[in-house]
């Protein structure tokens, strides 16, 4: 790989140190917080500042980029805030190692209060942190699962959009029909999901349950997510609807 040297070099610091600019006061201001503090603290519409560009996914400038965040959390408790602002800072490089550090105690500490607050986004956003910087393989492979299974469902909720069946309405009754019936084919050795009988699911939410005895706060964000996405308008619960077969169901 060509080293960089001259006017690029110092493009490529000045853009680095950009990113991060003002991070050290964004951590000082909630040094004498504590996370009972940040719970009970509700932010309020009052305490935001619009920015321009808020329609970008990310801004360079890191306090404006904050500030564009922080408009997702009115009516939150601060502490979802304090989140999103630790993963914000590790994605950006500022401290890594002592950041994370914070990051990992925080989600020890808090995790149940964190699951029922945050978006689903954000606790995806959080496993994808843990994978990025856990120096447990383990904790990282486990969560990589959130990630995949999210990812796995934007995917085809997108296609089902681009296709134009936006509601779960859209379904056709003797295509149901057949699924009840048999396994039918899908492509390279696959089959769509038997309903009413398929135990598919559930043979993954358990082998999901076995990492608890190795990895407690891992296994249980990922049953958590399993879950949630089972309540949600996703075809998890369409076919969760249609599904008649006790003993295979996959949810609680």
């Amino acid at each position: 790989m060509t080293e960089l040297t001259g006017w690029k070099r110092k493009a490529v610091l000045l853009f680095a140190s950009e990113k991060k600019l003002g991070a050290s006061h964004v951590v000082s201001s909630y040094s004498k917080k504590s996370y009972a503090d940040m719970k009970r603290k509700i932010l309020s519409e009052e305490e935001v500042e619009w920015v321009e560009n808020s329609d970008k996914p990310r801004l360079k400038d890191l306090s404006a980029h904050l500030k564009k965040v922080k408009i997702e959390f009115i009516d939150k408790p601060e502490i979802c805030f304090y989140h999103a602002t630790l993963v914000v800072l590790l994605r950006r490089g500022y401290k890594s190692k002592e950041t994370y550090e914070e990051f990992e105690k925080l989600w020890e500490t808090e995790s149940d209060f964190l699951l029922n607050n945050l978006s689903l986004r954000w606790i995806v956003s959080a496993c994808d942190t843990f994978v990025d910087h856990s120096p447990n393989p383990l904790r990282s492979a486990i969560l990589l699962n959130v990630s995949t299974l999210i990812n796995t469902l934007k995917t085809y909720e997108t296609e089902k959009f681009l296709r134009g069946f936006e509601t779960v309405d859209d379904i056709n009754e003797k295509n149901v029909e057949a699924l009840y019936l048999k396994h039918l084919e899908l492509y390279q050795g696959l089959t769509y999901f038997r309903i009413g009988t398929d135990d598919t699911l559930r043979n993954m939410r358990t082998r999901y349950e076995a990492f608890q005895d190795l990895d407690q706060l891992a296994a249980s964000i990922l049953l958590f997510v399993f879950e949630k996405i089972q309540n949600s308008q996703t075809a998890f619960a369409l076919i969760r609807s249609l599904h008649k077969d006790e003993k295979s169901k996959w949810w609680n």
